[in-house]
């Protein structure tokens, strides 16, 4: 009878301290999450808190919203198989990437049905218990930084277009031919240069050069696929950057059609001169560098140009330039 009184006693006594451990660790949750809750509102942050013995997802007001989500989602783990809202299994989503990385600093972004994106700095950090064995919670907050971003990205895309014409300038040609190379995308690189550029300049002006380099752009535009590129190499040099093509006779010809379309379309001074093109390309093949494949198109354009210019000549890794004269075309 005494040991079961005595066992009582003990279970009791068990208990008492086990429900004050857990009011204790309730209140201090509480009490964290109401310090997050005034972060959220004082700093601008959204917060999120995970438990995942309980797999119950905790948001701030503010951070339920920009998600799409409830305050309190339980059952995390499954929540997108139960969510029939695509906004919701997008807010779901990022929640799942923002809690698998821990304590590092991470930008995820959410891009909406109508092709808005808006991009988040996240941090999270996991709370073991007292041996460092068991996650007890995930906790962490992220920040709005599409302003900063969007201009972060204007800032990099004007540093890489020609202010002039808006095509990419020489050391972002160098860097996307460099990026195509090292995936070993095969394609072709085409040296596109205005025939007696000076003189356009010295009898019309510089107001006029400038009109002829924008025109040329603009029909190079015309005829190439969305996934070319476009550059200027500097002063009346322009290149061309076509990927996958199906053959080298297939950049002959683009490049005989817009030598073709040049010399009708644009003229300058008063006696209404036509603008010519001198080209010069090359195929690419595995070994190539950009400084090699740089070399050999800028040989086939000083080939076209010692022909008598308004001349397509297209290296064949090498092989003997063919020289096509747009004159007898």
């Amino acid at each position: 009878m005494n040991l079961m009184i005595e066992a009582t006693i003990f279970l009791t006594i068990l208990a008492l301290i086990l429900t004050g451990l857990l009011y204790r660790e309730h209140r201090r949750r509480i009490n964290q999450w109401d310090f997050f809750l005034w972060m959220s509102r004082t700093a601008g942050f959204f917060v999120f808190d995970y438990d995942p013995i309980s797999d119950k997802m905790h948001l701030s007001p503010s951070c339920a919203s920009v998600l799409h989500l409830p305050e309190t989602i339980q059952d995390f783990r499954t929540a997108s198989k139960r969510l029939d809202s695509p906004l919701e299994k997008l807010g779901i989503h990022f929640l799942v990437q923002a809690i698998q990385k821990n304590d590092i600093t991470q930008e995820l972004c959410l891009t909406y049905a109508n092709d808005r994106t808006c991009f988040y700095r996240v941090n999270s950090h996991k709370f073991y218990d007292k041996n460092h064995l068991e996650v007890r919670r995930i906790t962490g907050f992220f920040s709005d930084i599409t302003s900063h971003t969007v201009k972060e990205q204007q800032l990099r895309q004007k540093a890489a277009t020609d202010q002039l014409t808006g095509v990419y300038n020489r050391g972002a040609i160098h860097d996307l031919i460099r990026i195509a190379l090292k995936k070993g995308i095969p394609g072709a690189f085409i040296m596109l240069d205005i025939d007696y550029f000076k003189t356009i300049n010295d009898s019309s002006g510089h107001q006029a050069g400038d009109k002829v380099l924008q025109h040329v752009v603009q029909i190079l535009r015309e005829h190439i696929r969305h996934t070319d590129i476009i550059g200027r190499m500097g002063g009346d040099e322009f290149c061309l950057y076509l990927p996958n093509i199906p053959s080298k006779d297939y950049a002959q010809k683009l490049c005989e059609r817009i030598c073709d379309t040049i010399p009708s379309s644009i003229h300058y001074g008063t006696e209404d001169h036509p603008v010519t093109l001198s080209v010069g390309g090359t195929i690419t093949h595995p070994q190539d560098t950009f400084t090699s494949l740089y070399s050999r198109a800028d040989n086939a354009l000083y080939q076209s140009k010692r022909q008598g210019r308004n001349k397509v000549t297209i290296d064949d890794c090498g092989l003997t330039p063919k020289v096509h004269d747009q004159k007898n075309n």
